[in-house]
């Protein structure tokens, strides 16, 4: 059913007629007068003489235009390596019995899949209807693709895409709309241009990439490959280890972000693999050579099949599957050393080559720059014009909303760095440059603050049958237009940042230096929270700040951070590291946020949020001074207790009391900071703290000497009925460390009620009742037992 087909050598011949723009042949005659009058013949027919010899002439003459593009389609099918193609323009393939054969302009058979490429031209460039060619298509489709299957086979069933190539041709949307409605895809002039280029850079690697943009998101049974692997986790990342073939793995994988053929995507790839290197790591695999390092790739699909063999904790092994598409693999690290193999002279169906992987599971957009970049960092000086590319290559206009949202938001991230007007221009770790005070922001962190706050917007549905789109948020453009968008995000956070960043210059230009926190990774994280509230409470009026300008929207809350800047110009050290020492987790940068919030609605009382309100009721400064009062006592009663029930136990002479009743960490710690310290004045137990003395009394055996009067909970296991020193030495690191801030209500309680207990249970000797509970289970005050 299939006649006409060429591979191998046979290729070769074929591919430098038709990759010429000119059609050639030889004119000779026996004399020269001869030869004259056939020269004047062909030149009427349009040939030039482009070679003259004595007795024979060399002519050329301009390929027809619809010709042309079929040989330009074929020869770009031909350099991207597919294997198998049609001799010539005359192919045709026997569809039934009952119908003449169907001619097809170009016909490409790889590995995997069969290309089928109808091709239509104009002669002037212009709108031009290929609706019928789309017909035709769909007429045949199901026949060719029984032809395909019945000629090569099942097993595996080769993936069969049919293709419209158009010249001088601008394809008119609503036949744009028909051909993807019909799995159709559309090579335009630019396209053809592009992966010219792009197998220049690539070799046949670059079929990859061609298939990959033109079976998006389509399954093809052939790329499903199992591997025997490693599953882990760190934190909520899944990743794998595996060995696998390189050429299995260069089918699936691609490099550039961008999703249209563009000369900017180009740019990508010759920066990110120098065809110079390229070319001389495949020299060195042809010579045996081998990788010892993983290649770094990040799996586009969630829940990848793997199916578990044994379990080793948090680890498991067992065979996954890698998904059978094509574009689901973006190299992080290792692109040299994968894509040189595309330069190795090897028969893909004979290397037995395998290389080693380090695979993660799908993590965000803004996840895999931030690694590429701090992979590259550690290894080879990463430019900021090759980082600046990767992002702006993200593609914000994918099909996909969400991977779109990811997009902007990372590329508005990147956009704060480079925009002269921004106030953190040249603070993001985006570069082959080492982190300091000034430079002390990452790209993850900003994007991630964007992202988390639906600064620009959401996914979702704007009614319960409607589509999933990005609902826009307060900095993104109504009309969902990405660059638009893109514009409208950048001007705006650079003049809200402005707001704190103009006043309070010396502070922001400390980054994280000591005195520093505004201009930080947690610092702007708050800030973007906060404008999330600041929003909120602007557009309570009816505002909508999702159509107001940039200015606009800045305008609308500069009088709100007044008294934050304010606050910032006065704070002593104390303040600002009230800020920096709350932790570095997404709940310190909440209650963060929470603080600059109480700030503004102490000196404006209409900026009250539910959350403010309850954060203020909750606070009791007051309580935490005379609750620090109180842990003094307490510590002070502990040290005297503890001591003389362990003297009164082991005895005194030669500190036995010390050697056997106080576990070995506690004393090394104490004998440390005696030495250290060198005040002779004290004895080392006197450097124990709070926290070592429920260490010291469940130690060995001593807990028969204090069960009866520390014992708060009633029954359990003993290591639970102490843990209210914990809770304690908890409520210190507030009290004695004022940058800490005030605590809560509940707190001061706590203190409160455990100091009466102390008091009247430990100091005075009264033994606890053992059937009572004290504090309650969760270590909040109870009147239980009173």
């Amino acid at each position: 059913m299939l006649q006409g087909l060429l591979s191998g050598d046979e290729l070769k011949s074929v591919y430098n007629a038709r990759a010429k723009n000119v059609d050639e042949k030889t004119v000779s005659a026996a004399s020269s007068g001869s030869l004259s009058l056939k020269i004047q013949a062909e030149e009427a027919d349009g040939w030039t003489v482009s070679k003259s010899n004595k007795r024979s002439v060399r002519m050329t003459r301009e390929k027809p235009t619809d010709r042309q593009l079929e040989d330009d389609i074929w020869a770009l099918m031909y350099r991207m390596g597919f294997s198998e193609l049609n001799a010539d323009r005359n192919f045709k393939i026997q569809l039934n019995d009952k119908a003449p054969p169907r001619q097809l302009d170009v016909f490409a058979k790889d590995q995997d899949t069969v290309f089928v490429v109808e091709c239509t031209h104009a002669k002037e460039s212009g709108a031009k209807s290929v609706k019928a060619l789309i017909d035709k298509i769909g007429a045949i489709r199901e026949d060719v693709i029984k032809a395909v299957h019945s000629h090569y086979g099942k097993e595996p069933k080769l993936k069969v895409k049919f293709a419209i190539a158009t010249r001088n041709i601008e394809t008119r949307s609503a036949d744009l709309g028909r051909a993807h409605d019909a799995g159709i895809a559309v090579i335009t002039d630019d396209d053809l241009a592009y992966f010219r280029r792009l197998t220049d850079i690539l070799k046949v690697a670059a079929r990859f990439q061609f298939l990959a943009r033109y079976l998006e998101g389509e399954k093809v049974e052939g790329l499903r490959t199992r591997v025997p692997a490693t599953r882990g986790r760190v934190g909520r990342t899944t990743f794998y280890n595996f060995l696998i073939s390189p050429h299995d793995l260069l089918r699936i994988s691609y490099i550039s972000h961008m999703g249209k053929a563009s000369n900017g995507d180009l740019e990508t790839y010759q920066r990110m693999v120098k065809p110079a290197r390229l070319k001389s790591i495949g020299a060195y695999i042809d010579d045996g050579g081998s990788f010892p390092t993983n290649i770094v790739i990040n799996v586009k699909q969630s829940n990848l099949n793997f199916q578990t063999q044994e379990n080793f904790g948090e680890t498991s092994t067992g065979i996954l599957t890698l998904p059978g598409q094509y574009g689901t693999a973006w190299v992080i690290d290792g692109q040299h050393r994968l894509y040189g193999y595309a330069y190795a002279n090897r028969d893909p169906s004979k290397d037995q080559s395998v290389i080693s992987v380090l695979a993660y599971e799908n993590i965000p957009i803004r996840d895999e720059i931030q690694m590429f970049v701090d992979i590259n960092t550690q290894q080879v000086k990463v430019s900021r014009n090759l980082v600046n590319e990767i992002v702006s290559n993200l593609d914000v206009e994918h099909e996909d909303p969400g991977r779109r949202l990811e997009a902007i938001c990372a590329r508005t991230a990147l956009r704060l760095d480079s925009s002269k007007k921004s106030s953190v221009k040249g603070r993001i770790l985006t570069v082959a440059q080492d982190k300091n005070n000034f430079r002390c922001l990452t790209l993850t962190s900003l994007a991630d603050g964007i992202y988390g706050n639906d600064l620009i917007g959401k996914v979702g549905r704007s009614s319960k049958s409607g589509p999933v789109i990005i609902l826009p948020g307060p900095l993104g453009e109504a009309g969902q237009i990405p660059n638009l968008t893109l514009e409208k995000a950048t001007e705006t956070l650079s003049l809200y940042f402005d707001l704190f960043a103009g006043p309070l210059s010396e502070h922001w230009k400390l980054g994280d230096a000591k005195g520093g926190y505004l201009c930080t990774n947690l610092g702007l994280r708050a800030l973007l929270s906060l404008l999330k509230k600041l929003i909120v409470f602007v557009e309570k009026d009816g505002r909508r700040c999702v159509l107001m300008e940039p200015d606009q929207i800045v305008d609308a809350v500069r009088p709100l951070v007044a008294p934050i800047v304010d606050y910032f110009l006065r704070a002593d050290p104390a303040d600002i590291a009230r800020f920096r020492n709350r932790g570095s987790s997404l709940a310190s940068v909440d209650q963060n946020c929470l603080q600059l919030m109480a700030i503004i609605s102490e000196k404006n009382p209409e900026f009250a949020p539910q959350e403010v309100r309850d954060y203020l009721d909750s606070q009791d400064a007051e309580g935490t001074k005379r609750a620090k009062e109180m842990i003094d006592e307490i510590n002070r009663i502990l040290f005297k207790d503890v001591i003389g029930a362990l003297k009164q136990k082991y005895g005194e002479s030669k500190d036995v009391w010390w050697l056997q009743g106080v576990p070995k960490t506690v004393r090394n710690y104490c004998d440390q900071q005696y030495n250290e310290n060198g005040n002779t004045d004290y004895d080392r137990w006197q450097y124990l703290f709070l926290v070592n003395y429920s260490d010291i009394v469940l130690y060995g055996n001593n807990w028969d000497e204090f069960k009866d009067y520390y014992n708060f909970y009633g029954k359990g296991k003993k290591e639970t009925l102490v843990r209210w020193i914990a809770k304690l030495n908890k409520a210190r690191t507030v009290t004695h460390h004022a940058e800490k801030g005030p605590l809560s209500k509940d707190q001061v309680a706590f203190v409160t009620r455990v100091h009466e207990l102390v008091k009247r249970h430990i100091e005075q000797r009264e033994p606890v009742d053992i059937k009572a509970r004290y504090l309650a289970e969760d270590d909040e005050v109870t009147s239980v037992a009173a």
